[in-house]
């Protein structure tokens, strides 16, 4: 297997009505491991991200976003 790394941007979403997100770029992420592998370290991760505000670390999201981009070496 590969180790490609890609990079990803997760939103974190309070609530649409209001336009309350967060993006959280996440770079050089394994593309072998498992959704529910990156699930599980988003979970960990979040309550302890500098930066982002406490309603953000706090809230338990029902759904995630995520977009990934990769770059290609020719």
């Amino acid at each position: 297997m590969s180790s490609e790394k890609v990079t990803i941007t997760v939103r974190l979403v309070r609530s649409f009505e209001h336009r309350n997100f967060r993006p959280v770029v996440y770079h050089d992420v394994n593309v072998n491991q498992s959704v529910k592998e990156f699930l599980n370290f988003l979970q960990n991760d979040i309550p302890s991200k500098p930066g982002l505000a406490p309603p953000f670390k706090k809230y338990t999201y029902g759904m995630l976003h995520l977009n990934c981009f990769i770059q290609l070496s020719f």
